[in-house]
């Protein structure tokens, strides 16, 4: 990837709009496949970026920021604009596709690192008992909602999509093999708590996920 600074702002549109050509298409079939999307994406920017100078790094992000905030509000302003110039017929539209362009919006808070901290005390320490973790769970997104209350709504539910897609990735993970989600966020301690993570918070936590649109998450979580 040693050229990829050298690509100038046509090369970087060309990049977003491949991008959101898939999500487009994934959307309509998969829109699970279509938030990995964004996902790969991002990954694939950071890898770009890696051990480039501080100066040129800024400047690709920037740009590739930029883009990636002037599609989503092309997709949220006048969707079949959006498909004509990419050339696309069918695939995701209205719903399916609003909250990627909520999650494509460039968002100023990152809420990350306390989602990991909350996962790892659930990992070390174990559930009491489902009511407790109810309470304890919506305490922690009124907690989270709290601190981008002050954001745009479009903004607001882009950063909140994100908690609840890595949510799911990581109850899943927990569900399929612990601990490799222990080893993934960090925790070297044996976990002694009286009931185990996976099914406990799949049964109370998601009732209902990205997968099951966006209405539905957001009556659910906030």
């Amino acid at each position: 990837m040693s050229e990829s600074f050298e690509l100038g702002t046509q090369e970087l549109r060309h990049m977003v709009e491949d991008h959101w050509r898939s999500l487009i298409r994934l959307a309509g079939v998969n829109p699970q496949m279509a938030g990995e999307e964004v996902f790969r994406f991002e990954a694939l920017i950071e890898q770009m970026a890696a051990g480039r100078p501080p100066s040129a790094v800024t400047n690709f992000r920037d740009t590739l920021k930029a883009l990636r905030a002037e599609y989503a509000e092309r997709e949220l302003t006048n969707p079949d604009e959006l498909r004509q110039s990419l050339q696309i017929t069918g695939g995701g539209h209205g719903a399916a596709t609003a909250w990627l362009a909520n999650l494509e919006t460039p968002a100023s808070v990152d809420l990350k690192d306390q989602q990991d901290a909350f996962f790892r005390d659930l990992l070390a320490n174990g559930i009491p008992d489902p009511k407790r973790f109810q309470l304890r769970w919506e305490q922690f997104i009124a907690h989270l909602q709290s601190q981008i209350d002050h954001l745009p709504k479009p903004e607001q539910d882009g950063i909140m999509t994100r908690v609840v897609l890595r949510n799911a990735e990581y109850m899943a993970l927990a569900k399929s093999d612990r601990e490799a989600l222990k080893a993934r966020l960090g925790v070297s301690s044996p976990s002694l708590g009286p009931a185990p993570i996976a099914n406990m918070v799949v049964e109370t936590a998601v009732r209902a996920t990205i997968w099951q649109g966006i209405g539905a998450l957001f009556r659910g979580f906030r």
